[in-house]
């Protein structure tokens, strides 16, 4: 059998990030890419959004992540040719109080940065009427199907991917080197998405994976020029089609799409835009969400050749780069120790291994 020091499971937005990170720091790793396993990052709208709405605050590190992440993403694009990061701004309708407090922020050090104005009526037609409309700059959004699609071709082709469906099992020693797809490899890092919460090892990670639902229309009157956001978005992505979005749903944890989702959904959306569209597609996929909202890295508290990055959550194509590059430093020695906050040992009472 052929050796590798690292298995990456699973080829989502976590995993891809963390193997270009390891590809050019010279780390011999394989990628294991599971056709039975969903990648929640295909039907993701891949937004990027520098502000949290409900009591208008910056997203959490967004003045730090938003530089890297679009360096990163216009790197990886020379390097897979392909263009995929777009840049575009958010049009939000504000209701009298919301108004009102976008009027403070916008005069609060480092607020201007990404709200670029407050204006009385809407710059494009088509939307319902409301006391005022935010726009919001330094948004866009990852076209995460094509930026995947390209990827795992761009590893297939260095011999980088191996297709396989890597199970966790009973009679696996974890603590010895792991076989897959014809390697024997050191370590393994776990970027399986949600799928982590049936991965046994990880069984002392409180997760709370979501639903989410999202429409695709074609509205040949709707501007393309804004992401719109009021308590629905919907996200241009080129031919007069929208992705709309989306639904949250703890209980129904499939991956197929629902009537429930989408009448969720379309009623939110005609309280936005007054314009003729169509439904083209409705996909569903499931959000690998920590219970405390925090991307989940580092080592295994028993397991020394085992560790995790995932839990990017719906912030993820903000995050994923910089905390790629964190975890990419752990895993090299470059940084023995990873912040609090996002270090799997947060959920586990167990000095971890030495």
């Amino acid at each position: 059998m052929k050796k590798t020091e690292f298995l990456i499971v699973g080829q989502g937005l976590a995993g891809t990030m963390l193997a270009f990170n390891m590809l050019e720091r010279g780390i011999d790793f394989r990628i294991v890419n599971s056709a039975n396993k969903s990648k929640a990052s295909i039907v993701a709208a891949g937004m990027i959004n520098p502000l949290v709405y409900k009591r208008l605050t910056k997203s959490w590190m967004v003045d730090e992540l938003l530089p890297e992440m679009i360096w990163n993403f216009q790197h990886l694009e020379k390097i897979l040719g392909k263009s995929f990061y777009f840049s575009k701004k958010i049009l939000k309708p504000l209701s009298e109080q919301e108004t009102n407090l976008w009027k403070k922020k916008i005069t609060l050090p480092g607020f201007d940065f990404y709200i670029e104005d407050i204006v009385g009526e809407s710059p494009v037609r088509g939307i319902k009427t409301a006391p005022a409309y935010g726009i919001v700059q330094q948004a866009g959004y990852l076209n995460l199907s094509v930026f995947l699609a390209h990827a795992e071709s761009f590893f297939y082709k260095k011999g980088l991917l191996i297709e396989e469906d890597f199970q966790v099992t009973d009679n696996m020693d974890i603590n010895k080197e792991i076989e897959c797809g014809g390697y024997k490899a050191e370590k393994v890092v776990f970027c399986e998405g949600y799928h982590l919460s049936r991965n046994p090892l990880f069984n002392f990670v409180k997760m709370n994976p979501a639903k989410g639902e999202v429409l695709l229309i074609h509205a040949p009157d709707l501007s393309e020029e804004y992401i719109l956001n009021k308590k629905v978005f919907v996200l241009p992505v080129g031919d007069q089609r929208f992705k709309v979005g989306s639904t949250y749903e703890w209980e129904d944890l499939s991956e197929e799409p629902t009537e429930k989702g989408k009448a969720s959904i379309l009623e939110r959306l005609d309280q936005l835009i007054g314009l003729d569209y169509t439904i083209e597609n409705h996909w569903a996929g499931v959000r690998p969400t920590i219970a405390d909202r925090r991307p989940l890295l580092g080592q295994h508290p028993e397991h020394k050749n085992v560790f995790v990055f995932n839990g990017l959550g719906t912030k993820g194509v903000m995050l994923a780069p910089h905390f790629a590059g964190v975890m990419c430093d752990f895993l090299s020695g470059e940084n023995k120790r990873l912040p609090d906050e996002v270090n799997v040992q947060r959920f586990k009472e167990i000095h971890p291994v030495t």
